[in-house]
């Protein structure tokens, strides 16, 4: 096998696990190469630009026509590169862009695979299921996924960033002296999660005895207006649009007030963290609350849909969480258990085996 091209654009659910599998083959000696589009390029800044195709689009790929023109030209950029990449293996992430690479591969007669991220299968997926060699799952029940291609099924988990990885095996280092909490709003920050939840925060400090911090992702509009109403009430936090240090701030965590999306869901798990999960409720498929109700029917984490939250219910489940030790260690036992393992290493091999047959 020549080189592994992953392929995924737009968010961090796409993007992240590439940047993971990445590093991890580099380290193997597999080479690889990156194939997305601008909005995804930002998550590949740190890695080697050589690796990295940023592909081109005329329109935005919202609407349904919009997607139809930039198929063509999608197809059209990427052909050249794989017909030099014969002896290679395309792994797609989902989204709108692996739709006309995995077509090209398909094509020029190289082997194709698929990893879903999320707990019910993308549009996309479900089209380039039928022609890929391995369909990758993170969770183990995936909705929506044909059941004739069963055979071709792996349940792996979902690539998660070194540095989690590494945390986890260090040590454990929750914090002891202070309460800490995260609020994780998604790669793009969120509205709803700047309004209610420091309220409920707020009231929480001053229900329990600990010292407590937060640590809060927000839209960047948004810092200063959180900063200061927690300051005004003499809760110390750090408050920004975006965090560099996440998995470190996820593993010193008590507890994590999140949406849902993927990446962060399954460094939940992979750190054994209780959380309070949000979904967010515009996400494609509502793929969001999909994912939530995995860690919802194991009595791991408290689900509140987007719509409902306030205040005064974010602070009830708070303090039954709080108030809960021997639920925190049930959690935190149940969640080690549905941990995957080494990830990258196994989507390797069954990757170069689907190659050498």
């Amino acid at each position: 096998m020549d080189k592994v091209i992953l392929v995924g654009g737009g968010t961090g659910g796409h993007c992240i696990p590439m940047v993971s599998l990445y590093k991890k083959f580099s380290k193997l000696n597999v080479s690889c190469l990156i194939i997305t589009d601008k909005r995804g390029s930002v998550f590949f800044n740190e890695l080697n630009q050589n690796d990295v195709i940023v592909l081109k689009t005329p329109t935005k790929t919202v609407s349904m026509f919009q997607q139809l023109l930039n198929f063509p030209i999608i197809y059209l950029q990427v052909l050249l590169t794989l017909l030099r990449s014969k002896d290679s293996h395309v792994l797609g992430f989902g989204g709108f862009i692996t739709l006309p690479v995995l077509f090209c591969a398909n094509n020029v007669k190289i082997n194709t695979s698929i990893h879903e991220a999320n707990a019910i299968i993308g549009k996309a997926n479900r089209i380039l299921a039928k022609n890929a060699s391995n369909i990758f799952l993170t969770f183990d029940k995936t909705k929506m996924l044909d059941a004739t291609l069963n055979s071709k099924v792996h349940n792996v988990g979902l690539p998660l960033r070194e540095d989690v990885v590494n945390l986890v095996k260090i040590k454990n280092i929750t914090n002891r002296s202070r309460y800490v909490i995260s609020v994780i709003g998604g790669s793009q920050g969120s509205y709803s999660l700047s309004n209610e939840v420091p309220m409920a925060l707020i009231k929480f400090s001053k229900k329990i005895n600990n010292s407590l911090f937060i640590y809060h992702q927000c839209r960047k509009e948004d810092v200063i207006r959180i900063r200061r109403k927690y300051r005004a009430f003499g809760v110390l936090c750090e408050v920004s649009n975006y965090f560099y240090n996440m998995p470190n701030i996820i593993s010193k965590s008590n507890l994590i007030i999140s949406r849902s999306g993927s990446s962060t869901l399954n460094e939940i798990i992979y750190t054994s963290k209780p959380s309070i999960l949000i979904p967010f409720p515009f996400a494609v498929d509502d793929h969001q609350h999909h994912n939530a109700n995995i860690l919802k029917k194991i009595s791991c984490a408290k689900l509140i849909n987007n719509a409902d939250l306030t205040s005064n219910l974010l602070l009830k489940n708070l303090l039954r969480i709080f108030k809960d030790p021997d639920k925190i260690i049930y959690i935190s036992q149940k969640l080690r258990k549905i941990t995957h393992k080494n990830t990258s290493l196994r989507m390797l091999k069954i990757i170069q085996n689907s190659n050498a047959n």
